[in-house]
């Protein structure tokens, strides 16, 4: 009984890693909503003048400013205003056009109507930080649930409120299977969130363009979008056609209550606290944590497919289903879950108020008057829930007493930290490794070694074109090594259940001979086959470079106690201000040392954040990449489209092969033919792994990774080690942003959203690669070997649709991650704050 009564208290009243558990006395959130709207405020100062300073008026007025400033504040002046009132009318009222009611109230329900997604994703994201969870995987569950929404709303007839019901829980069930899988994956393997639904993410985004190629889904004249969804599916307007705001609103404030009832009323409200709150006490109590994992991602999943039915069924892309229809929604729901501080109708705020700044910023960009892009509304959120989050900024910054309020927090423990220890499963883990491996087998035997095409001849060739020592290519019938490869599959299937060989061996022996079957089979019958060389030397160079070189960075700053969620926005600036000071400068090596300043700025602005302010480290990682997107594509707008010549012609390193070595059969390309990044990414690895665990620097890192306390009472200046580990991990993520403009060896400029997710891939490769350098670097190579393997297939004209071949890296990782590090223990004080006293 104690156990419980503790878990009890855990749950109401405790600071555990779901952080928002605790009801705030009155006074406390009084203070909170003093804190929001300063922080708005504040927020929307700094956008403006961010957009007053790249007007070229007012920049032109600062060429005289001292000769005539008045026209400098002038101009200034009419641009902040010009603006505001543009995202004003855009998004509440526009007194200019409001001659029916239906136009004065046009602009207030369009941002309602884009709220609705929003309040139900963010929602999803809530609901799993209270959990203990960190759901990143909003964007894949709002397009499965967008998708089965739309399929079932154009390939079904039924009457009108039926067909409706029946679409808008389609819609609710896909996502729910889809958080279910990343659920069921930490539950039953110990793979950690953070990875599956990054991974689950991409495979939504590819699998949707898979299916929207299938005749019985697209539209006969436009190859990017669905037949449109039947008007007996659709979601009705509230107000009439006139208005876009419909019954996707009251769906979502529904589903808001449905929430705050089920964490405040329920019993299974109260098994989600307890277990964010804090796992082991719950397990002491008699909760499965594995079983309470598998529901909140489930119900999290669930509520980010409503969010995706909306889209669909409301018109958001006219009735039908396109690629981009989640518009990166699930990535917004996370800004808007940290301000709405994971409490439902909190959510429901923060989701009205991104809603209104988005329909406001498209008609602020679209006003003739300003020159301010849409994506400095995306600083702006960024920055309001920066200040949220940390409380001392904005004391400091209006010089207010001290609010005494604790930053937010979110599930930033959880994390680090996977399950470790269940209650055992029905049915043995090995068993059902096993089992699964068998099938495995058995399906591969069947899909590759007995069709047709394994009959036909495969060819592989072991040297690149121009090569001085020609291996040549190897020419078999496919079948017989297909046959070979699945019965090696089936052997490690029954070694797992006789447990006579370790499970990592087991499980490495079936994903190898898995890859080479599909291998073999893709090529068979193709014209060219597959070159082993290009291959292997693809996989390095260029695809892992980047990932070894973040995922180095998020090794640095964990084994530090540090959680580096902003790897994806170093790469993302440092990529940015490689492109500019390197076109600026003429100078290459410029720019490479530009990129590494700007993924330190980053760093910097983390590491005082996180350990000097105690900002959750979750948090300020999230919103450090958000910021990053929105202030590299504002400036990209601004400056660098218009200006190309000017700004975003860097040049490149060339390659740089090594003389004797470069020309070894097979290991000379892949090793030591690439840019100088190539070399120095051999170092900085060799260099961290040293240092790590053969230095006192690396002894001292470990240690207040480890355990803080015990360093601070021998010496160590715990925050400090952190900061100083922080900032170097910067400048070599910023060494990987500089890569991808300048180090592949071809011309390369900076583009919108140029890291394209690999920051979050790196995060993954962190855990996958068990916090140490050469695993993070094992994992790194093996999606690049993933990645390079799906472009050359789809080269050589695999008989798989290219848009399932792109979901391979990420379904081989998923699988590495299921069945081969299992539950990995990271550093104990990972993502703890530490302050003395």
């Amino acid at each position: 009984m104690s156990t419980e009564l503790a878990t009890a208290q855990a749950a109401s009243g405790g600071t555990g890693p779901a952080g928002m558990l605790a009801a705030q006395p009155a006074r406390r959130r009084n203070r909170s909503w003093v804190v929001t709207v300063l922080a708005v405020l504040l927020a929307l100062l700094i956008g403006g003048l961010m957009v007053v300073f790249s007007d070229e008026r007012v920049r032109t007025d600062l060429g005289y400013l001292f000769s005539s400033p008045t026209d400098f504040f002038n101009d200034a002046w009419y641009t902040l205003r010009d603006t505001y009132i543009a995202l004003f009318e855009g998004a509440i009222f526009d007194p200019q056009h409001a001659s029916t009611l239906s136009q004065a109230f046009g602009p207030i329900t369009t941002s309602i109507y884009t709220a609705t997604p929003l309040i139900c994703a963010g929602l999803a994201v809530a609901l799993a930080f209270r959990a203990g969870l960190f759901n990143i995987g909003g964007n894949g569950q709002v397009i499965a649930g967008a998708f089965a929404s739309g399929y079932l709303g154009l390939i079904v007839e039924l009457p009108p409120v039926i067909h409706l019901v029946l679409a808008v829980a389609g819609g609710i069930a896909a996502g729910a299977f889809w958080g279910f899988i990343a659920g069921f994956l930490k539950a039953r393997t110990g793979a950690h969130e953070v990875i599956t639904t990054i991974m689950l993410n991409y495979v939504a985004t590819f699998g949707l363009l898979y299916l929207l190629a299938k005749k019985s889904i697209v539209a006969p004249n436009n190859p990017q979008a669905s037949k449109p969804i039947h008007g007996t599916a659709r979601l009705p307007h509230l107000f009439g056609n006139g208005e876009r705001i419909d019954l996707g609103i009251i769906l979502a404030l529904v589903a808001a209550a449905g929430v705050a009832w089920l964490l405040t009323k329920s019993t299974v409200g109260f098994r989600l606290r307890a277990v964010g709150a804090n796992p082991a006490a719950a397990r002491t109590a008699g909760m499965s944590v594995g079983s309470v994992t598998m529901l909140a991602m489930s119900l999290s999943g669930g509520l980010a497919g409503l969010g995706g039915a909306t889209l669909a069924l409301g018109g958001g892309t006219s009735y039908v289903v396109t690629p981009n229809i989640a518009s990166n929604v699930g990535f917004d729901a996370i800004t808007v879950a940290l301000l709405g501080r994971s409490r439902p109708w909190g959510v429901v705020g923060a989701g009205l108020l991104f809603g209104a700044l988005r329909t406001g910023g498209t008609q602020m960009q679209a006003a003739q008057s300003v020159q301010a892009p849409v994506d400095i509304i995306t600083v702006i959120q960024a920055l309001i829930v920066i200040f949220i989050a940390a409380p001392k900024l904005i004391e400091g910054f209006f010089r207010l007493k001290r609010l005494g309020l604790a930053p937010v927090a979110t599930a930033t423990t959880n994390l680090a930290v996977s399950i470790t220890s269940v209650r055992a499963p029905r049915v043995p883990r090995h068993i059902m490794a096993g089992s699964v491996t068998i099938v495995l087998g058995l399906l591969a035997t069947w899909g590759f070694g007995l069709g047709s095409r394994a009959g036909q001849k495969a060819v592989f060739q072991f040297a690149l074109p121009g090569a001085k020592v020609h291996l040549g290519s190897a020419t078999f019938v496919a079948r017989p090594l297909i046959l070979l490869m699945c019965l090696l599959i089936l052997l490690a299937g029954v070694a797992r259940l006789a447990r006579r060989v370790p499970a990592r061996w087991c499980s490495a022996v079936a994903i190898l001979a898995l890859l080479v079957a599909f291998m073999i089979w893709s090529v068979a019958g193709t014209f060219s086959g597959l070159n082993v060389v290009s291959l292997l030397q693809g996989a390095l160079f260029p695809a892992a470079i980047p990932l070894i070189l973040g995922s180095l960075a998020g090794v640095i700053g964990e084994r530090s106690g540090v959680v580096n969620v902003a790897i994806e926005g170093q790469l993302l600036l440092g990529a940015f201000a490689t492109a500019v000071i390197g076109t600026v400068t003429g100078s290459i090596w410029a720019g490479a040392l530009g990129g590494m300043i700007a993924g330190l700025l980053v760093a910097a602005v983390l590491a005082a954040l996180a350990i000097r302010y105690l900002v959750d480290q979750v948090i300020i990682g999230v919103v450090l990449n958000v910021f990053a997107l929105g202030l590299t594509s504002f400036l990209f707008n601004k400056l660098l489209s218009p200006h190309a010549t000017e700004f975003n012609e860097p040049g490149y390193f060339s390659t740089l092969k090594i003389p004797v070595l470069g020309d070894i059969p097979i290991l000379g390309p892949v090793f030591f033919d690439g840019t100088i990044f190539l070399y120095l990414t051999y170092v900085l690895v060799a260099a961290v792994h040293f240092g790590l665990f053969h230095t006192r620097w690396g002894l001292r890192l470990r240690s207040v990774g480890e355990h803080p306390k015990a360093a601070d009472t021998v010496g160590i200046n715990v925050n400090q080690t952190r900061m100083r580990a922080v900032l170097l991990a910067g400048l070599i993520a910023g060494l990987g942003g500089a890569f991808l403009v300048i180090g592949a060896g071809a011309a390369g400029t900076f583009g919108l959203n140029m890291s394209a997710g690999r920051g979050f891939i790196a995060l993954a490769a962190v855990i996958f690669g068990r916090w140490r350098p050469v695993g993070a670097v094992l994992a790194a190579l093996l999606f690049g070997f993933a990645d390079q393997l799906q472009s050359l297939l789809s080269q050589a004209g695999a008989p798989v649709d290219s848009n399932l071949l792109l979901t391979l890296p990420y379904v081989v990782t998923l699988l590495a991650v299921a069945g081969f590090i299992g539950r990995v223990q990271p550093p104990a004080a990972d993502g703890q704050p530490y302050s003395v006293g």
